[in-house]
């Protein structure tokens, strides 16, 4: 019998007969018996986790948003993350975290050794969980090693100049860093991001040690990338650059937009910065707009809601209301309604 099974079993967790139902669904199945478990509903998956920790003997890690690093990714290759389900988490000097759900698994561990081996690291080994792991497997995006790409290139720079001094870190500010390749290249892959996410916004914050990154996606916030704090005002300069606002203005909040070509897509993005104690904050709105607007009818209005907003925009006067908490998709309504709007022999003005 499987020994977690087994321990649900002496720990009175589930009965005999239940045991025997896993046991055979996992033979039968070819899965794992956590997967059996956790797809049986039978006991709740973190609770299930823990006891496994204490049957294998390694600490059991809950991956939180911000534990992945984008350095740690480069030392896992995705398809032996996703295979053997484990996941790189940080590294720091020459030690890798590495979250695994089958940490028992003796493949997995002569794969870790290898890649150990081959790209001069030490591993220390954590359980995580199977929705942690399938969570935290989203990390490995192509845009994620672009960014990682971009971003070694400029801390590269970074350090060739020797931007250490407060002096130096105003240069971040001024017009020639913000055009350069690598920092024109990560605010791309933030914005492609955001669309390839279909985030509503973007939120660049600085904090003492980090600049963070986070999209809203379905009204909720979520940190998905973190840069190092010298390259925050580059980011902010470039974003400052393509919305038309003024870098050297950094102690009012200042609003702009501007338009760029995503996946052959025509997007508008609203830009709005303003100061904080460790820096400037930007927030931009992510408007789909022409031919990516999306139709009323993809929006979810149908039958009399439909017939009646249709019927509305078609007057010659009037008002129409949208309202709704953050993330509702009340811009995104009034893009589709100026979609429709939008002829030649209409004069739009917002």
């Amino acid at each position: 019998m499987p020994r977690l099974i087994k321990k649900l079993l002496e720990k009175d967790i589930i009965s005999e007969e239940d045991a025997a139902v896993l046991e055979g669904e996992a033979k039968r199945s070819d899965k794992k018996e956590e997967e059996v478990i956790i797809e049986k509903n039978i006991f709740p998956e973190d609770s299930l986790f823990q006891i496994k920790s204490e049957i294998c003997g390694f600490p059991l890690k809950k991956v939180e948003e911000e534990d992945v690093s984008l350095k740690a990714l480069e030392f896992i290759p995705e398809e032996s993350a996703k295979f053997y389900k484990m996941i790189p988490l940080k590294i720091e000097e020459d030690l890798l975290e590495v979250g695994m759900v089958f940490p028992e698994d003796l493949k997995a561990q002569e794969v870790l050794n290898f890649l150990s081996r081959q790209n001069n690291f030490n591993y220390k080994i954590y359980l995580i969980s199977l929705s942690d792991f399938n969570e935290t497997i989203k990390k490995y995006r192509t845009l994620k090693k672009e960014f990682s790409r971009a971003l070694e290139s400029l801390e590269g720079e970074l350090k060739e100049e020797k931007i250490e001094t407060d002096e130096s870190k105003d240069k971040l500010k001024e017009r020639p860093l913000a055009e350069d390749a690598p920092v024109i290249k990560m605010v791309a892959v933030i914005l492609k991001y955001a669309v390839d996410g279909e985030a509503s916004d973007i939120h660049i914050e600085p904090f003492k040690d980090k600049s963070r990154v986070r999209f809203r996606i379905d009204g909720t916030l979520h940190s998905s990338i973190s840069l190092p704090a010298k390259v925050h005002p580059a980011i902010v300069a470039r974003i400052k650059i393509l919305s038309n606002l003024k870098i050297d203005e950094t102690r009012i909040p200042q609003d702009g937009r501007f338009s760029t070509n995503v996946y052959d897509k025509e997007i508008d993005f609203r830009v709005s910065t303003f100061p904080t104690v460790l820096g400037e904050k930007v927030v931009m709105r992510v408007l789909a707009t022409g031919e990516g607007a999306q139709t009323l009818e993809n929006l979810g209005l149908q039958g009399r809601n439909y017939d009646v907003v249709k019927d509305a925009i078609q007057k010659p006067y009037g008002l129409v209301l949208a309202t709704g908490p953050t993330g509702s998709g009340k811009t995104t309504t009034l893009y589709s309604l100026l979609n429709i709007l939008n002829k030649e022999g209409v004069n739009i003005v917002t």
